[in-house]
C-alpha cells in the first residue's frame, strides 16, 4: 500500500538476537503472611520460606502500619543485648550462571531507632561466597515511613543464590526503636 509517496509496510518481522528478558522471581512469602508450619514454631515468629539467626528478628502480625497485607518481619533493636547481627534470609535455586539480579525489601524505621546498619546480600545458594552487597545506615533508612532498599548482583555458578537482610544493631550506648521489613522481590534478567 502506498502513502504519500511512502511506501507503507501492513507487516514487519523483527529478528531478535541477544534478547534480554527480564522478570520477577517468586520468593517463597514476599510479604511474610504465612508461619512456618513445617518447623516448631510455637509463637508463630517463624516466616514460612525464610531462615533466620540472632535475636528479636520475628514474624510479626500486630505491628502497623504494614506496607501490604497483615504481616510484616520486626527487628527489636530496644530488646537486643548482644553486638551481634540478626537477619532473614531465603535461597532461591536454579538461577543460571552471569545471571543478573536486583533483591529489594521495603524497610521501615520508628521515630528513635539508632540501629549501626541494614545490610542487604546476594550470596551463592546456601550461603557464603558474596556476589553483591550493599550496607544502608540508620539515615539511609526512611523515618516513620517507608523506603525501598536494593542491592544488585550477578551470579556466578548456576546452582542458585541466597538473598540476606543482616540488621547490625548500635554498638556502643543505649538501643531504641525497631525497624520493619515487608514485600521483598527478586528481579533476574536472564540472556545477557
Amino acid at each position: 500500500m502506498r502513502a504519500n509517496g511512502r511506501t507503507v509496510l501492513a507487516g514487519a518481522i523483527v529478528l531478535c538476537f541477544g534478547t534480554t528478558l527480564s522478570s520477577a522471581q517468586d520468593l517463597t512469602n514476599p510479604s511474610f503472611e504465612e508461619p512456618e508450619l513445617v518447623k516448631d514454631n510455637p509463637w508463630g515468629d517463624l516466616a514460612a520460606g525464610w531462615g533466620r539467626w540472632g535475636n528479636w528478628m520475628n514474624r510479626e502480625t500486630q505491628w502497623q502500619p504494614t506496607h501490604s497485607g497483615e504481616c510484616l518481619m520486626g527487628y527489636h533493636h530496644w530488646q537486643i543485648e548482644q553486638k551481634d547481627p540478626s537477619g532473614f534470609y531465603q535461597d532461591i535455586p536454579n538461577i543460571p550462571d552471569g545471571t543478573p539480579c536486583v533483591f529489594s525489601i521495603h524497610a521501615y524505621r520508628d521515630e528513635g531507632t539508632n540501629v549501626d546498619s541494614v545490610e542487604l546480600r546476594i550470596e551463592k545458594l546456601g550461603g557464603y561466597g558474596t556476589f553483591g552487597s550493599r550496607v544502608f545506615t540508620s539515615s539511609d533508612i526512611r523515618k516513620n515511613g517507608w523506603g525501598r532498599l536494593s542491592v544488585s548482583a550477578t551470579t556466578e555458578g548456576d546452582e542458585g543464590i541466597r538473598v540476606l537482610v543482616v540488621v547490625t544493631p548500635c554498638q556502643d550506648g543505649i538501643r531504641n526503636g525497631a525497624v520493619k521489613f515487608d514485600d521483598a522481590e527478586l528481579s533476574v534478567r536472564f540472556g545477557e
